[in-house]
């Protein structure tokens, strides 16, 4: 009852009762800030509350956090989905935005930009998942292989769909500049290796969420089935996909702390990527599964994350690891369901220096919408460490 939250404060325009708008970002762990702070990117479509069909057309822009939150449109996407969307986002290390679309012709899934600057766009070959921290290089995958919920990007059927492990299917590297696309590892080996006896499940075997290291040497690749109960294993793959090493069981959300070692939002626990697959460490004691965000700092000390619904609230708040304390920001009872690839995860997002927290939320039941929380004050009196409670 004595806990005071830190205001939230909704960006997005709902729209009119009769054609509303509904706004988000979709995911987390890739960069919905510009450089300056100042303009964030989001995505807005026009229905809720059923899949989303090869019609289903995305807007595509930025909102001006200094200017009204002043909403200009760059562009429109058919490839996107519930859980994760388009995976929009800025081009490190450039004034580009990027997103996964659609081609004219239909037949394939590709990456639009759009140079703030200057209003250049190109178009490049695949569609991206994770982009490398310099920028050079994006991590991709067949995304209408994907099966589980709300992952799904429809339009482009899957061409090796009942092949258990194709060897044309894997993981690819795109070069960001010229669009040049190098694969690097086939579902055929991953299996191989993942099942040196033999893969015996009764769904297809496909990849999701890529995401590069710090110093874009290695990455970390999920091996999915559609089967019950589902297979799901985190593996570790080298930059030009010839070593390949067990990371760790059951991935979910996630991130990497540094070059060796991440960690997993669920139970926020800590994973060395050397092979052994075993727990080094628990932050702290917590049963949750929260999508936790390092903020940019001296010694990673703060961690930002958010939970799914909890007895029908979403808790958005700050981990910080000195003193082992959390500080709550925001308790938001959800308006959307609570499970199912309809929900709405608040999937927060940091700006560059780390002062501002952007959540996608139904709290005001208005459908998905678009908030920022200012926690600059929070991070300039971080709790003391006089009083510690105990290491788990």
């Amino acid at each position: 009852k004595n806990i005071r939250y830190a205001p939230v404060i909704r960006v997005s325009d709902p729209g009119p009762r009769d054609h509303p708008a509904h706004t988000g970002f979709w995911f987390y762990d890739v960069l919905q800030f510009d450089v300056s702070n100042r303009y964030m990117l989001a995505m807005k479509v026009y229905f809720e509350g059923r899949e989303v069909t090869s019609v289903d057309r995305g807007d595509i822009g930025y909102i001006d956090l200094q200017n009204e939150f002043k909403w200009t449109k760059v562009g429109d996407t058919t490839a996107w989905n519930w859980q994760q969307g388009c995976r929009l986002q800025w081009r490190p290390g450039s004034d580009e935005i990027l997103w996964n679309d659609r081609a004219e012709d239909g037949r394939s899934f590709v990456c639009r930009t759009y140079h703030f600057k200057t209003g250049a766009r190109r178009t490049l070959p695949r569609p991206v998942y994770d982009v490398s921290r310099d920028g050079k290089f994006a991590l991709t995958h067949d995304f209408q292989r994907m099966k589980h919920g709300g992952t799904m990007y429809v339009g482009v059927p899957d061409r090796y769909a009942g092949q258990r492990a194709p060897a044309e299917s894997g993981i690819e590297k795109m070069d960001m500049d010229t669009g040049q696309v190098q694969f690097l590892i086939s579902l055929r080996k991953m299996a191989e290796i993942a099942f040196p006896q033999g893969y015996r499940g009764d769904s297809d075997l496909y990849f999701f969420r890529e995401g590069w290291n710090p110093s874009g040497t290695r990455f970390i690749a999920f091996l999915k089935n559609a089967d019950k109960p589902v297979y799901t294993k985190g593996w570790s793959v080298s930059a030009d996909g010839r070593d390949v090493r067990f990371l760790y069981d059951s991935p979910s959300h996630h991130t990497w702390q540094d070059d060796r070692t991440i960690l997993e939002g669920c139970n926020f626990l800590l994973y060395q990527d050397d092979g052994t697959g075993k727990v080094t460490e628990r932050l702290v004691e917590m049963r949750a599964n929260a999508d936790p965000t390092i903020l940019p700092g001296p010694g990673g000390d703060w961690v930002l994350g958010d939970t799914y619904g909890l007895d029908g609230f979403q808790q958005l708040f700050l981990f910080h690891r000195p003193s082992r304390l959390f500080v709550p920001l925001a308790r938001l009872r959800t308006t959307a369901p609570e499970k199912g690839i309809h929900r709405v995860d608040l999937h927060a997002r940091a700006s560059r220096d780390g002062r501002i927290v952007c959540i996608d939320s139904s709290h005001e039941g208005l459908g998905r919408q678009m908030y920022i929380v200012r926690i600059g004050h929070i991070l300039d009196h971080p709790p003391a460490t006089s009083s510690m409670p105990p290491k788990p």
